[in-house]
């Protein structure tokens, strides 16, 4: 059967009439008592474009899953800045105040040149923040004080309390006072270094080395310059995964009466039955920026992913007989990052894969924004516009293009250095040719990361979305507005300490469940699980 054929109708006759011949249940069959067939029985046949319009329905909507994206670039950009963060600081120690604590004793210090300045020396190097902020301001009031190791220590108290521009400013100004002292030299470079300026942190580095650090200091300096240099490289993970999915066309398998007499169906709808396949997925999502100098930055943002069904739809029930599909988005644009804030001004280009041709290439600019507040919060807001443009063999499921446009906030809060929680909602507008096909969604998201002690490197990461959609208009060939409401579910649990051949194991978990007013033909439920094996770099 082709769709769009010039003889063809929507019609429910006897199935041996030559009209129907070949017809799947998608439809529906008029049936007498006892299963005859009753000959005289005819509905009214729509006309071709309505039947186009029906095969469409029952159609897994062909586009690139947003939720995936997101979760996939949320992973990456978490593993990134893993892999980007530079040494980790001192111990964290307290002592009474007046006294600062050294080598397991706790020392008295008294109010003198003498004894502050090595005693500011002792409390940076072993993070004893209180302590310091106290003898820094006995230290002041002293005559013959050094301003700049004052300005130091002030420096990296701001640094401490999350205010690395303050600290900046302070720490330039004791260089400016001292510029020959080795430890002001460090302790700028390691400032420029979170500020992510690279190019400056990378000289401030080589003229604190020149300066005259000890061994042990040149050794941490080495791996400042050796995190710097990852920065400047690719970042990302790799996946492939083998699993089940429990309904590849998302379809409900719903059979409805349409009309009854004397206690017997004659007039049935059949709405497809759920296909189940074996599915290879693969994963892949990279990251690189360029510094440009100060905070600026050029990003991009390569990201793929895609399924492989071991089954096709023989039915024909559908214009889709391969419901394998692939995305594939580049951002490339522009990233302010500094120690709190980032900014990225994002073109992009998302091309969409599925029944073994192009179903369209999309077109956006993405605006996003985050700003840390505090030692745990991160919150955000993005918008975002694209146009999707469909190919014929595209338009063929999907029906027309049509513009997208989407503005959220979001926010996460770090329970613990292994442990994150986050979400945020957003609100969705998609505007079809027609209204009724038009919708306005609502979407709330919420999530959970923690990593595991251990060698193993357990961790699990899920996802929780709910969404509700409304269409535009009434819809008179279904006779309702539709309004679905949809949960989804994505979880992983991995091992990013087992190794075999460089891939880690993880484990995929997907449900997605759809609740529409038109349930017959847009209710479904969907359960995807796969082992995937991971290389991350």
């Amino acid at each position: 059967m082709e769709a769009g054929s010039a003889d063809l109708h929507f019609c429910c006759p006897a199935l041996e009439e030559p009209a129907c011949q070949g017809m799947p249940g998608l439809f529906c069959r008029v049936w007498g008592h006892k299963g005859s067939v009753m000959p005289h029985q005819r509905l009214n046949c729509l006309r071709p474009p309505a039947l186009l319009l029906a095969l469409a329905l029952f159609v897994p909507a062909a586009r690139a899953d947003e939720d995936d994206t997101r979760f996939l670039l949320h992973q990456q950009s978490r593993q990134a800045a893993e892999r980007m963060a530079g040494p980790e600081d001192g111990l964290l120690l307290q002592a009474p105040p007046g006294a600062l604590l050294y080598e397991g004793q706790v020392h008295t210090v008294p109010s003198t040149v003498q004894a502050l300045e090595p005693a500011i020396y002792i409390a940076i190097n072993t993070g004893q923040w209180e302590r310091l902020a106290e003898f820094v301001s006995r230290y002041r009031l002293l005559q013959g004080h050094r301003p700049a190791l004052a300005q130091m220590a002030l420096a990296l108290l701001a640094r401490q309390e999350g205010d690395v521009a303050q600290a900046l400013r302070l720490m330039q100004s004791a260089q400016a006072a001292e510029p020959q002292d080795a430890r002001i030299a460090l302790e700028l470079a390691r400032l420029l270094f979170e500020d992510n300026r690279d190019t400056e942190a990378r000289a401030a580095f080589t003229r604190a080395q020149q300066a005259g650090l000890p061994d042990t200091v040149q050794a941490l300096v080495g791996q400042y310059q050796q995190a710097l240099k990852e920065r400047s490289g690719w970042h990302g993970s790799m996946a492939v995964g083998l699993g089940h999915n429990s309904n590849i066309n998302q379809a409900t398998g719903a059979v409805t009466c349409l009309a009854m007499v004397s206690g017997v169906c004659v007039v049935e709808r059949h709405a497809p039955e759920a296909i189940r396949s074996g599915v290879m997925n693969y994963e892949l999502a990279l990251q690189r920026r360029w510094h440009l100098g100060g905070n600026h930055n050029l990003q991009v943002r390569p990201v793929s992913y895609g399924s492989y069904y071991e089954r096709l739809d023989a039915g024909g029930s559908t214009p889709v007989s391969d419901y394998g599909n692939a995305t594939s988005v580049l951002y490339l644009g522009y990233q302010w990052l500094d120690a709190r804030r980032t900014l990225n001004v994002t073109p992009y280009v998302e091309h969409f894969y599925r029944n073994r041709s192009t179903d369209y290439v999309a077109h956006g600019l993405q605006l996003e924004g985050q700003f840390v507040v505090g030692s745990r919060w991160r919150l955000g807001a993005s918008a975002d516009t694209k146009r999707y443009v469909h190919t014929d063999q595209g338009r063929r499921v999907s029906g027309s293009d049509y513009t997208q446009h989407q503005f959220g906030l979001s926010a996460s809060y770090a329970l613990s250095p292994r442990s994150m929680l986050y979400g945020g909602a957003d609100m969705v507008r998609k505007k079809h040719p027609v209204a009724q096909a038009s919708t306005r969604d609502k979407v709330l998201r919420a999530g959970i990361y923690h990593g595991f002690e251990g060698k193993a490197g357990l961790f699990v990461n899920a996802t929780g979305i709910w969404r509700g959609s409304r269409s535009d208009a009434f819809d008179g060939f279904f006779g309702a507005r539709r309004h679905d409401r949809q949960q989804v579910f994505i979880a992983s649990l991995g091992a990013n300490g087992w190794k075999l051949a460089g891939l880690s194991p993880e484990l995929r978990l997907r449900y997605s469940h759809n609740r529409s007013n038109l349930a017959w033909a847009f209710g479904f439920e969907q359960t995807e699980v796969s082992v995937m094996l991971r290389h991350s770099f």
